[in-house]
């Protein structure tokens, strides 16, 4: 896939913003090119990032730096040749060979008497029973103590009760197995807090986050022999340590319940959006602040029910499709959409939110079982937003199916 510039909205212009870097770029006599213009030299940089349309796949630190290549030369910039510069490079990156990396996480499920390994999108997760093995021990504790000095970070290792995790993957680089690694692991994460989460929580603490499968604070990327693969580490920076769930203590079918989804997941014509919807799923309900956590996943809900823009009426109709009570669904998620109305434009911030962000987690739950179970009938997600869109009662739909059977009759 080639990078390019976003098309789609017309209000975004390039130009402009590379005019600006133009202007604040600098040319020694050497050869040496730097930039003044201080914040707003990072603005410019900020923009370029949010104009380009980048393969999903290509992480924030790996989209940074091409762009940071692309506009450090001593020709003149343009709109033209610094996007023609970042796709070269971007090609270049993905001739290389992929590179196998490890990136060590931790998660709070408890530890089990032995290790488990999980394969998922072409990732491996082990979930360790005890701690990391000593290759890489000494190389994670020099990465997190050096980036704390840089950062001024406060952050520490994973709760002694949490199990660590290793995600083994192949990628160009090491920012990019970062990407990779953890959307694999957030995507099974996902599946498992679908199954695991609670439906309500009529007592606790607001600020607690709804998902019940969380992960630790900081992540390392290490070659095979356990070395840095880079002297970066990333963190959660919205960590809240979560009480260690006891995955495996589950009901009997959960482990092939996990499966099952994962096998109708890659069925889907529409697979890669329902994984996407997945993971905003997961990552809002991380969230220890139930307003945003509510607008996240108000979001997610949109993104499957109102690909085109948001349009709360079809989001409203098409989730309460699914209940046998329609009139009643309809007006709790009218209710849904107009407590996140307010929250966004006014920053209203209630002690029941938390509550509200349940109810919204039991419609996303119902609506992407539906996709699931669905999953070798509809040829793509239109046409499955076109199934909720038909009448919710089965006197209308009869009136509707004579009607098309009278046409059919008609144009036979």
């Amino acid at each position: 896939m080639p990078i390019k510039w976003k098309t789609k909205n017309k209000n975004l212009k390039p130009n402009v913003v590379v005019d600006k870097i133009e202007k604040v770029k600098s040319v020694s006599s050497n050869g040496d090119v730097s930039f003044s213009g201080g914040i707003e030299f990072e603005f410019a940089q900020s923009a370029l990032e949010t104009m380009i349309e980048f393969p999903k796949e290509m992480g924030g630190s790996t989209r940074k730096d091409l762009i940071w290549q692309a506009i450090s030369t001593t020709e003149k910039l343009t709109s033209e040749n610094v996007i023609k510069k970042i796709d070269e490079l971007a090609k270049r990156q993905n001739a290389k060979p992929d590179v196998v990396f490890q990136i060590l996480s931790s998660i709070s499920l408890c530890k089990e008497q032995q290790s488990r390994l999980i394969e998922i999108e072409g990732c491996k997760l082990e979930l360790l029973d005890s701690c990391f093995p000593e290759k890489y021990v000494a190389a994670r504790e020099t990465a997190i103590k050096t980036s704390c000095q840089h950062s001024r970070l406060s952050v520490n290792e994973a709760p002694n009760d949490y199990s660590n995790v290793i995600i083994t993957v192949r990628a160009k680089s090491s920012s990019m197995a970062v990407t990779k690694a953890l959307r694999c692991l957030d995507l099974q994460r996902a599946i498992w807090c679908l199954l695991s989460n609670s439906l309500m929580q009529f007592a606790g603490n607001e600020w607690e986050p709804i998902n019940k499968i969380r992960l630790g604070q900081i992540h390392t990327v290490h070659n095979e022999d356990g070395g840095l693969a880079s002297e970066a580490f990333w963190y959660e920076p919205n960590f809240v340590k979560a009480k260690p769930f006891n995955l495996w203590n589950q009901n009997n079918h959960f482990e092939q319940n996990v499966k099952d989804i994962l096998s109708q997941l890659n069925k889907s014509k529409y697979s890669e959006k329902l994984k996407d919807v997945l993971l905003r799923y997961v990552r809002a309900l991380d969230e220890r602040d139930q307003n945003n956590a509510l607008i996240k996943l108000w979001g997610a809900i949109e993104s499957l029910t109102s690909p085109s823009g948001a349009n709360g009426d079809l989001v409203i109709k098409r989730c309460a499709f699914l209940h046998s009570e329609y009139n009643f669904h309809k007006q709790v998620l009218e209710h849904l959409r107009a407590y996140r109305n307010q929250s966004v434009h006014a920053g209203d911030q209630r002690e029941e939110v938390k509550n509200h962000c349940y109810q919204l987690q039991f419609y996303f739950d119902r609506l992407m079982r539906f996709h699931i179970n669905k999953a070798a009938v509809f040829s793509d997600l239109e046409k499955a937003n076109e199934f909720l869109d038909l009448p919710p009662d089965k006197e209308s739909l009869l009136r509707q199916k004579e009607l098309i059977e009278s046409a059919l009759s008609f144009v036979g």
